[in-house]
């Protein structure tokens, strides 16, 4: 497996390098110190996966970065690590492309578990930042004209919301994770969407949430 650790801080850099090594066995990783190496290091490179720190040095910000990389390499997760929690620029980069996102201050445990977790398939975003997208969108317009949900599909919706994982969820609905995984499904064909982060985006957008 091959990661590519894009930020600018050698010793951030060191400490993704130690947790992918520790707690993946990943030992084959570049680095980029800023957006301009990290677009002219990706296609050559192919990474399995990339690490993303939110506030790079150069010319694009960080949704136009993530929108670069996700054309570069469309079937590789993104996952945004980043001591930055400003929800608007957090949910632009998921809109552009990105497929997670992790605070910097998470433990190494909770690292690993979310990284595994996102090479597996899955969208994962911190708590604390899936809480506050959350009442970010409960606080938008409603916009009118949104695909009809059937209520249990608006119960996983919600709770995809608040940063629930598809176990999570089946424990609180009291349902199996097949199921809810057949829920998950069924919201990102109604509402367009490619994962989770951007079903809650559209789910916004069309008044839902």
């Amino acid at each position: 497996m091959k990661v590519l650790i894009v930020d600018d801080h050698p010793i951030a850099r060191r400490g993704l390098r130690t947790v992918l090594r520790e707690g993946l066995g990943v030992e084959d990783c570049a680095e980029a110190p800023d957006a301009m190496a990290a677009l002219a290091i990706a296609p050559a490179y192919r990474p399995d996966l990339v690490l993303l720190d939110m506030r790079i040095p150069g010319p694009l910000p960080a949704p136009e970065l993530c929108r670069h990389l996700r054309a570069a390499l469309p079937k590789t997760p993104i996952v945004l690590v980043t001591a930055f929690d400003n929800s608007s620029e957090i949910r632009d980069c998921l809109v552009a492309g990105a497929d997670a996102c992790l605070l910097k201050d998470t433990s190494e445990v909770d690292m690993t578990a979310s990284l595994q977790a996102v090479i597996a398939g899955e969208s994962v975003v911190d708590q604390r930042i899936a809480m506050r997208l959350a009442r970010d969108l409960v606080d938008r317009p409603a916009v009118p004209a949104g695909p009809r949900l059937t209520g249990r599909e608006l119960d996983v919706l919600d709770l995809l919301a608040e940063g629930c994982s598809n176990r999570s969820i089946a424990d609180r609905l009291h349902l199996s994770e097949t199921t809810v995984k057949g829920y998950v499904s069924s919201l990102l064909e109604k509402l367009e969407a490619k994962s989770r982060l951007e079903a809650l985006v559209r789910a916004s957008d069309a008044g839902l949430i």
